[in-house]
């Protein structure tokens, strides 16, 4: 019998420039979204995301990523989603810019 790793919380442990995977989860490329959407709804997760270019622009890593042209976004750590449950997914670029990706039991959402 095959045993899925049901994924849940865990620190989150920031590389030197801020980024972070959940160590349980799978990595998806950008062309994976039906993988990745299948992923998530086999663990049960509902998701929410934070965009740092939604962020005030005056923010240390507003600036240092957009302002610089950097790629160092440990300054920015947005709060959690408003109820319970909500765990780090993942901290990663894309062409959009950085996202923070915040998961949940389905049941938490209830």
């Amino acid at each position: 019998m095959n045993v899925k790793k049901i994924i849940e919380w865990a620190p989150v442990v920031r590389d030197a420039e801020g980024w972070y995977r959940h160590p349980d989860m799978p990595e998806f490329d950008e062309d994976q979204e039906e993988e990745y959407r299948a992923w998530l709804a086999a663990q049960g997760l509902d998701t929410t995301y934070s965009s740092l270019e939604s962020e005030d622009d005056t923010h240390p890593a507003h600036i240092a990523y957009f302002g610089q042209a950097g790629t160092d976004v440990s300054d920015w750590n947005p709060a959690p989603p408003a109820g319970d449950g909500w765990f780090t997914l993942s901290i990663h670029d894309s062409e959009d810019g950085p996202y923070w990706v915040w998961g949940r039991r389905e049941q938490a959402a209830q």
